[in-house]
Parts: C-alpha cells; sequence; structure tokens
C-alpha cells in the first residue's frame, strides 16, 4: 500500500472519527433535553395534583376583576366546552369564609334572600333548578344553604345547617349577621329546620319539619336521573316514613311524581319495569353485595316519569308459577301503575307478548304501549353512595 492510499485511508477515519463525536454529542443534547422536558412535565402535574380545585369566585373577581355574571359565563362556557350536550348551568357551592368575602367584594350583587335547612332534599327541591345544577360529576349533592341575589343567581355555601342547637346554625348565624340580617331574625336558624330568609321582610317562611322525606339520594348518569329505593337503614334519622312505605316510594310519589308542575324534571308519562329474569337486571344491582343492617333485595322493578328513574328493591318470585312476586306488585301499586282491586293474572296478561314464553321483563305503561325512555344501566353508578332512601 503506498503512502498517497494510506494517507486516504487515515483521512476517512478521522472524519468518520469527528461525525461520530458529533452523532454523540447531538444524542446526548438530545437526551438532556428529554431529561429536562421529562422533569418539567412532573413538576407540572405534580403542581396540578396538589392544586387546590375549590379556589373562590372571589378570589377569580380580584384577579380578572369581573364579576360574578361574567365569571358564571366564563365557567358555563368552559362546561358546555367539557359537556356540550348538558347547558344546565351549575350553582356554585363556597364555605361560609369565601362566601362572605365573595359577597363583599360586590361580585355577587346584592344578596336578597337565603335559604337554610337541615335537609339537602329541602334545598334542592326548593331552589326550583334542575337536580343537575348541584351535580358534582354523577353525584347530586347540594348544600343546606342557598343565597340569591337580585338577578336571581344562586350561591351555596357549605357546612352552615338548621334546625338545632349545633355548630352548624351557629355557622348560619354568623353567616347571615355578616350579610346584614339582623342578629334576632338570623338566630331562626336553630329553631327550625327550615327557614326562608328576605333581607328587608326577615323571615317568610319556616317549618317545624324538613319539607321533603324523601331523601338526596339521586345520582345523575348522564341521560337522566336515578333514585335507588332500598329495603333497610332508612335515611330519614327520625323514621318518619309510613309504615307501610319501607322503600319510602309512596313518598317520592307524593312530593315529585305527582307534582311535575313544581318539577318539570319528573313531567310525563309514567312508566314501569318489572324484570322477570335476573341476569338481565344484573346492571341495576349493587356491586357491594353485603351492607349491614341493609337487606339486601335486588333492584327488580324500574318506576320511570320525565327524567327520573326510581329503582326499587324487590325480590324476585319463590315459586316458578307465578309471574311477580307479591313485593313487585306492592311495588306497582304504590307507584299507581297496578290497579291494587284486579287480579294480577288477568290484569298483566295484557302487558305481555303474544307468544306465551317468559319474556326477560314487562313494561308497563297507562296505555299498554308506552316504555322506558332511558335504559337503566347501573355501570355508571356508584353502588357504595346510597345507603337507603
Amino acid at each position: 500500500m503506498d503512502k498517497a492510499e494510506l494517507k486516504r485511508r487515515l483521512t476517512n477515519v478521522r472524519v468518520s472519527h469527528r461525525q461520530v463525536q458529533v452523532l454523540k454529542r447531538e444524542l446526548q443534547a438530545v437526551e438532556r433535553q428529554r431529561d429536562r422536558d421529562v422533569a418539567e412535565l412532573d413538576e407540572f402535574a405534580q403542581a396540578h395534583k396538589e392544586a387546590k380545585p375549590d379556589a373562590s369566585r372571589r378570589s377569580l373577581a380580584r384577579e380578572l376583576g369581573v364579576t360574578h355574571p361574567v365569571i358564571t359565563a366564563m365557567i358555563e362556557r368552559a362546561k358546555k366546552d367539557a359537556y356540550p350536550a348538558d347547558s344546565t348551568p351549575l350553582v356554585p357551592v363556597l364555605s361560609a369564609l369565601q362566601a362572605t368575602e365573595y359577597v363583599r367584594s360586590g361580585a355577587f350583587g346584592q344578596v336578597t334572600g337565603a335559604m337554610v335547612a337541615m335537609s339537602e332534599t329541602d334545598i334542592l327541591l326548593e331552589s326550583g333548578r334542575h337536580p343537575k345544577a348541584f351535580a358534582d360529576g354523577t353525584s347530586i349533592s347540594a348544600p343546606n344553604t342557598l343565597l340569591r341575589n337580585a338577578e336571581g343567581e344562586l350561591l351555596g355555601v357549605e357546612e352552615c345547617l338548621a334546625g338545632y342547637g349545633g355548630t352548624g346554625p351557629s355557622n348560619s348565624l354568623r353567616l347571615l349577621r355578616d350579610l346584614g340580617w339582623a342578629e334576632e331574625v338570623a338566630r331562626e336558624v336553630f329553631h327550625h329546620p327550615f327557614v326562608e330568609f328576605d333581607i328587608e321582610r326577615g323571615v317568610v317562611r319556616s317549618s317545624p319539619d324538613t319539607l321533603h322525606h324523601c331523601g338526596g339520594n339521586l345520582e345523575f348518569t348522564g341521560g337522566h336521573l336515578v333514585a335507588r329505593l332500598r329495603r333497610g337503614r332508612p335515611w330519614d334519622p327520625y323514621n318518619r316514613a309510613p309504615a307501610n312505605d319501607p322503600l319510602r316510594l309512596r313518598t317520592w310519589v307524593d312530593e315529585i311524581l305527582n307534582q311535575p308542575e313544581r318539577f318539570p324534571w319528573a313531567a310525563g308519562p309514567r312508566v314501569a319495569r318489572v324484570y322477570l329474569n335476573r341476569d338481565t337486571a344484573v346492571g341495576l344491582q349493587d356491586r357491594v353485595r353485603f351492607r349491614p343492617g341493609v337487606r339486601n333485595s335486588p333492584f327488580s322493578v324500574v318506576i320511570e316519569q320525565g327524567e327520573l328513574q326510581l329503582w326499587c328493591s324487590a325480590i324476585y318470585p319463590s315459586d316458578w308459577a307465578e309471574l311477580l312476586s307479591q313485593e313487585q306488585l306492592d311495588v306497582l301499586a304504590a307507584a299507581d301503575v297496578y290497579p291494587a282491586e284486579a287480579e294480577p293474572r288477568g290484569w298483566l296478561d295484557r302487558f305481555l307478548p303474544r307468544r306465551r314464553e317468559r319474556p326477560d321483563y314487562i313494561d308497563i305503561s297507562a296505555d299498554g304501549t308506552g316504555a322506558l325512555q332511558h335504559e337503566p344501566d347501573g355501570s355508571q353508578l356508584d353502588g357504595e353512595t346510597f345507603e337507603g332512601a
């Protein structure tokens, strides 16, 4: 090999070595940038995880210099982007301190009224709003105090209750005093389980008892509202439901289903579905099978009216020759979809298909042709949410 060829080869080796070194440095730079990006992403994720989601709208107003209606519109626009199928305005809920500061900032406007209750259900039903306005995910949970401004906008307040001598009503007393009510007027929160105040007239309505006894165990699955009614531990601590209404179904019927003009979200034809096949109804059942003090009858009857479904627990027939069990018939009678004076077999025959095989379920309606508008599906509901109604 002559010297020229050797020189050429050495030159090529040096060039290749420099190229390798350049590539190594570029690779190391890319790896360092990757590590920085990963670290920044981890820092952002940690900060996002630890951020408090309950920052008050008052703080938003301070930073942005805007008022309650503007903030509400911003939140609703964001909500509409996240949930375009549902435009129900949400009711914001703050702590007592946050609510006081928020009102004093002027962002909420002039407070004209307040409702304070021992039972969240009273606030939910007396607010005049769709239950979805109090939704947190799929859960429906109203606060115990609701403030109203001159424009009719609502603001919920946590941990402010009524009807007993304790911390909750004491919180309500301080809140009402801070918002402009006289001491002697605000003290009514200790004496009544439900009190409605007006800023000028004082107490405009009060009750010696809670107004509604059907319980507040509502869920929103995305297409309809669901309450699961089971025998067992009552929702009402004073157990004021009638002895012949172990599911409180009659209470739901009297207080909500029979008053569609007050609750338009429960307006419409009343339809029932009675399941005859356990496998077909498996989606309705609790994930948690055992509950101390609760009789875990399967949910086998669904009552629907408007956007509301009541899932009722009732055992299946023990005799294979029976079509429905007595518990299932009792549920239908309590919901006024079964003429109790009629003989069950003859009355139910008209809802059965012409073929005589046993169907998976029976849909029952006033004209015999109606069916559920919303297919029951328990996959979106957390069985541990419900402790009985």
